[in-house]
Order: structure tokens, then sequence, then C-alpha cells
């Protein structure tokens, strides 16, 4: 396996000012598609609290309730909602899965799919985390046995996130070779998201990729996506959970496409030019947070999770650059703004992004332009989130205005609406619309995938 790295511009172009200015590079990282799959070494985290055992009824199963009065309307802080006043019927519960119901059958089609030098575990979280199963792709019927007690398993009320990702990096850490993935699966909210945080930082770290899958309205997708951005995983966005196995199946296909393992990048920078954005612009629009490994903070490291291949990713840096060059060099003041190196295992690549000072700089070609705008439509919404969670909404909905501003300059006028309804619903009520705050935010990942 072999990394390329290539820069866009070739050479930035700078006019020789007297103050420090903004430069923009894309960069483009990609695998040979030689060799074959490698194994795959999986942890699930599966949501078991209350909400995810609900069985979920359909249309006709809820009239026939209401008709015989199993459901009833009442107000809840003056909204009228429909509860079950007792338990659900046997018959009704029988044939109206739940969300851990469709957990269950997406992970028994995965086991079919194992091939023996894979590895499956699977750990249950609510308010207590609980490894059900961790065995090789030749242990079928152990596997099937550990996935049959997800759905009587009772773990509390609350969900604690963070525990069942700790059990499950550590059972990642004991064995498996080849590529190694956390998926995590959740309906709602978590007692600690900072310490979710902190253990995303220690799987990059390790190499392990944590994809995130949040099902519903009503689940935390500013902190999912962030899990997934920092260790360079996946995150999708469920409206049913009859789309579970579907899911589950497109990660087991990912990973198994996989050509390069725990890809990073790596910039050296040398005094004087400070990087003040990396953003992902595929396989999905995201702003990415980056390691610094000395006290100087001139070696940075941004973990990119795993390359699969024919799906190369690509980066848009921001720079400052000095106000002049150190010192000039034959044909005009040259000066390094970074030494980037990409490393995957064994395989690396490298390039210099060099500045060119001139009185004739050129201008930003349309795609660089293009790239910064997308960047910056990424930021604002993630700065969005950031306030809604601090409880500051009208910074949300202001912030969320400016993001519609640059959706509706890409030609994105649906994006753009949607934006603006979450702006006015949280200037007006203090709270976004539920899902329709998810979607946008999944959409908006999706505007990195554009031609340059």
């Amino acid at each position: 396996m072999s990394l390329t790295l290539s820069l866009y511009p070739h050479e930035i172009t700078l006019a020789p000012r007297a103050e420090a200015q903004l430069c923009y590079a894309l960069v483009t990282l990609a695998a040979d598609t030689g060799g074959g799959a490698m194994p795959v070494s999986w942890a699930v985290v599966a949501d078991a609290s209350r909400s995810m055992r609900i069985p979920i009824v359909s249309e006709e199963q809820f009239r026939a309730l209401v008709r015989s009065g199993g459901a009833q309307e009442v107000l809840v802080d003056g909204v009228p909602v429909w509860q079950l006043p007792g338990p659900v019927p046997d018959e009704v519960r029988a044939s109206a899965p739940s969300a851990l119901d469709h957990t269950a059958r997406a992970l028994h089609s995965i086991v079919e799919r194992l091939d023996r030098a894979d590895r499956l575990a699977l750990v249950a979280c609510a308010e207590q985390a609980l490894l059900l199963v961790a065995a090789g792709g030749e242990r079928r019927a152990e596997l099937v046995a550990g996935i049959a007690r997800l759905r009587s398993l009772r773990l509390g009320e609350e969900t604690d996130l963070a525990a069942g990702i700790g059990l499950a990096l550590d059972e990642l850490q004991r064995g498996g070779a080849g590529v190694r993935r956390l998926i995590l699966l959740t309906d709602g909210f978590t007692r600690d998201p900072e310490a979710c945080v902190n253990l995303a930082r220690v799987a990059a770290a390790q190499g392990i990729s944590v994809s995130t899958i949040g099902l519903g309205g009503e689940f935390q997708d500013d902190l999912l996506t962030r899990l997934a951005d920092l260790s360079g995983g996946r995150a999708a966005y469920l409206r049913r959970a009859d789309l579970i196995p579907a899911a589950v199946a497109a990660e087991l296909d990912a990973a198994r496409a996989v050509a390069a393992q725990a890809l990073t990048l790596t910039l050296e920078l040398p005094r004087g030019v400070t990087l003040r954005h990396a953003t992902r612009l595929s396989p999905a629009l995201a702003p990415l947070e980056w390691d610094s490994s000395d006290a100087a903070g001139r070696r940075l490291t941004l973990h990119l999770g795993d390359l699969e291949r024919g799906a190369p990713a690509r980066l848009l840096l921001e720079l400052l650059a000095p106000p002049l060059p150190p010192h000039a060099v034959p044909g005009g003041p040259r000066m390094r703004l970074a030494a980037l190196s990409a490393n995957s295992g064994d395989a690396r690549a490298a390039a210099n992004l060099v500045a060119h000072y001139t009185a004739q700089p050129s201008v930003l070609p349309p795609a660089v332009l293009n790239a910064a705008a997308r960047a910056s439509a990424a930021r604002l919404q993630r700065r969005a989130a950031e306030a809604a969670t601090r409880g500051d909404s009208q910074g949300a909905a202001q912030l969320l205005r400016a993001a519609a501003a640059r959706l509706h300059d890409l030609g994105e006028a649906p994006l753009a609406a949607a934006a603006l309804r979450e702006a006015e619903a949280l200037a007006t009520t203090g709270r976004n619309t539920g899902a329709g705050a998810r979607e946008l935010t999944y959409a908006t990942r999706r505007l990195g995938e554009y031609e340059i």
C-alpha cells in the first residue's frame, strides 16, 4: 500500500505586505487499490436505555390502541401527547419491534458476513455498561447468544455512553488485527458528554475510528458528529429504527474497503506561521481539531481515520503567513509555510507548502474560494450548536443566520431555508425543532462532496 499527497495550488502567491495574511491550500490524500480486504475488529456500543426498548407501533396498531382505550391523549408541559396507561399488550409487543430489536437483527446479519479473521464485541449501556460478547468470526453461535441478551437487559434509567465507549475501547485494545472500528448507536442524551469526547481522543491516538449512528429527533447530534470527526470515523443520522440494519451493513462495507488505516497528517510549521483552521471537505464536511506534540505548537497532527479505496480525503488548510519571508532565494522571495507528512503504518507521503511573495499575486482559484465558503458554513453551524448547548439561544440563532447566508451564496437554497427555520425557532422558543435540526446538521456534512 502506498500513499499520495497533493497540494493545490502547488505554490501560494502572496503580496509582500507589512502584516500577516491569510492563505489557503487544498490537500488531497489517496491510497492505492492494491491488496485485498483486511480483517475487521468491531466493537458495537448499543444504547440499551428505556427509549430504545419501546415497541414501535404501526399507524394501524396505534389506531387500534386508541379505539380500545390502550392509548390516551394527555397534556405534558401544555403539549398534547399520547401515552399508554398500562403495559403494551403482548400481541402488540410481539409484532412491534423496538429499536433494540432492529439493532439485534442488524448484528445477526453482520455475524453471517464475518470472516474467521474478523472479531466482534458487543457492549450494551444505559446507566451501567456491560460487555455481552467478544469473539472471532468462527464462533458464530457464541456471538448470536450474546446478541440475544441485548433485548432483555435492564441497565438503569439514565444513559452513560462514556462507560460503554470505555469498555469497547478496552476490548479493541486486547486483540484483533486489521481495521479497528467502534460503532456507537444511540437515540438520546448522555450524562457526561465531555468524557465521551476525551475517549474519542484516546481512540484517535490508538488508531481506532469511532463511527456514530444517531436515531430519531432527540439526540446530541453535535456530540455524535464530534466523536466521529475527532477519530476519523463516520456519522450517520436515521429518522426510523428500521433503517438500522442498512446503516450497520454500510459500516461493515466501509471497513472492508479500507486501504490505509489510522491515517494522520502532520504539519511542521516554521516560526511565524499559524494554522487557523483545518476543515475536512470529503468524505464529510467538518471542522477538524489537531494535536500539538511540542511546546511551541510547531508540530501539529490531524487524525483522519481510515482511508477507503477510491475515496480520497480532501482537506482545506487556512494558515496565517508572516508579513515577509525571513530570507530570499534566487528567483524571488519564497518560504516554506508547512512541511506536510501523511502516515499510515509504514506508508508515508510528504510535500512542502511554499509561498512566493510577489508584487503580482494570483487571485484565489474558484475551487479554493468554494471550499473556503463551505468550510465557513460548517464552522458557523458547529459554533451555533455549541452556543445552543451553553443555553445561548440568541447567539446560536445569529450564527445560524450567518450560516444561512453562506449556504445561499453556495446555491444551497433548501439548506439555507432550513438554517433560517432553526434560527427562528431558537430565537423565539429557545429550542431547536428536533428532527429538523438533526437533518440540517447531517445534510451540511454532505456539502464537501463536489468536484474541484
